[in-house]
């Protein structure tokens, strides 16, 4: 029992093991941000969706012939038809553009012959 009260233990001191949490927040904060940027800038289900939405919603403007609303709400998702302008008076051009809460989710522009809603 002697032996064990003379003996000196060896340890870490509070310096080293302050430098040891400093470094392991700086790191953790770094790999937060790291993760919060990936997170924010990759392809979201719901990106993914609207781009589908858009999709079907040119297919049936192209089909019909015309475009029957300026605007359209499917899942808190406003579309919103812009007619354009051609350069060609053969075909009409439009523009749909996507937004939730005052952020662009999307847009797409078609061109379509308007001479197609006579023949429906």
């Amino acid at each position: 029992m002697a032996k064990l009260i003379h003996q000196k233990l060896n340890g870490s001191t509070l310096i080293e093991v302050l430098i040891a949490m400093v470094i392991i927040m700086v790191v953790f904060s770094i790999a937060i941000g790291l993760f919060n940027n990936q997170i924010s800038g990759g392809v979201s289900y719901q990106k993914l969706k609207v781009q589908q939405q858009l999709q079907l919603l040119a297919d049936q403007i192209q089909q019909q012939g015309k475009v029957e609303v300026q605007q359209l709400e499917i899942d808190g998702v406003a579309y919103e038809f812009v007619v354009h302008s051609s350069p060609v008076d053969v075909f009409t051009v439009v523009e749909i553009r996507a937004t939730k809460n005052g952020t662009n989710l999307g847009n797409m522009k078609l061109s379509y012959d308007p001479k197609n809603e006579s023949q429906n």
